[in-house]
């Protein structure tokens, strides 16, 4: 028998208890420690589910100012302002990204997988920033417009509305606008009651459209009219008051006119820019809430695993 086998060296023997000491000790730890990662890891799995949730939640609110029949895309003509559908945009954005990490922080939570986890820690952070610009933008749109639309409103009616929609893609699309606003909010011309020269009589009196209309007894369009007759509300059939009468000097030529919008959109659009605009600033908002939760969450559940994997590899 070799020598060496019979007195083995004292180095390489201190070396070896060495290293089983702190196996041992690695194993305590990271047994006592295995309460806390299950722990993270449950509250990540149902804080997954729940972000899921938001996200769509987000996304279905985004897309349905979107394509709603006055929806984002048709304010932005009437107001001549992009924030209020970049807002939604970004919130449309916002929601699917979060709906999609959702999937991955399960995929990152079950596999304990550092990259993966480090990858939805980060990726919710840039989220965070989305949702916040998305909030910010929409307070901004609330106070920002209200001086000028009105402003805006008279232009595009007066100059855009219903002349030349077939050859000018711009005016048809503020018509459209107008005409879905008109449906959607029941309102008739720019602003005041039905005594207002500004309102259901703007068409007549200031605008192109009462140039190129397609009959000389239409005084508004269909779309300032309420289900029902529309020839009454166009002014077709003979009705003693609106639209065939204005302020007539006897009482029978002041009857309302049942299928006419007789007021102005002005406050009614003020008021449907402020709602939507709380819709969005608040999802917004709220989102970015349990966003810093999950990012927390991740992150420490990752430096967890770091550790192990670390511990493991000495």
């Amino acid at each position: 028998m070799p020598l060496w086998e019979l007195f083995p060296c004292p180095l390489k023997r201190q070396r070896s208890q060495r290293s089983a000491r702190s196996s041992t000790s690695s194993a305590r730890r990271r047994q006592n420690e295995d309460g806390c990662v299950t722990c993270l890891r449950g509250t990540l799995h149902c804080y997954n589910v729940f972000i899921l949730l938001v996200g769509c939640a987000a996304l279905g609110i985004g897309i349905w100012l979107l394509v709603t029949d006055f929806g984002a895309r048709k304010v932005t003509p009437i107001v001549g302002n992009q924030l209020y559908e970049v807002t939604t945009y970004l919130l449309i954005a916002g929601g699917g990204a979060v709906a999609l990490l959702a999937f991955c922080g399960c995929c990152g939570t079950i596999r304990e997988d550092k990259c993966v986890l480090s990858f939805y820690g980060t990726t919710l952070a840039i989220v965070l920033i989305v949702l916040v610009a998305a909030c910010g933008l929409a307070f901004f749109f609330r106070g920002e417009l209200a001086s000028k639309i009105q402003h805006r409103m008279r232009d595009t009616l007066s100059v855009n509305y219903g002349y030349e929609i077939r050859t000018n893609s711009e005016n048809r699309r503020i018509t459209e606008a107008w005409d879905a606003m008109q449906r959607q909010l029941k309102c008739c011309g720019v602003v005041g009651n039905v005594t207002s020269f500004d309102s259901w009589m703007y068409y007549l009196s200031k605008t192109k459209w009462s140039g190129v209309k397609k009959s000389p007894n239409r005084r508004v369009p269909d779309s300032c009219c309420a289900p029902g007759d529309i020839n009454l509300c166009i002014g077709e059939t003979e009705f003693q008051g609106p639209p065939r009468f204005f302020q007539g000097h006897r009482e029978e030529l002041r009857k309302t006119n049942p299928y006419l919008y007789t007021d102005g959109c002005y406050d009614a659009l003020i008021n449907y820019l402020d709602t939507y605009s709380a819709v969005v600033g608040a999802v917004a908002a709220v989102v970015p809430l349990f966003l810093v939760f999950g990012i927390v969450i991740s992150f420490c559940l990752c430096a967890r695993v770091t550790g192990y994997a670390q511990e493991d590899d000495v």
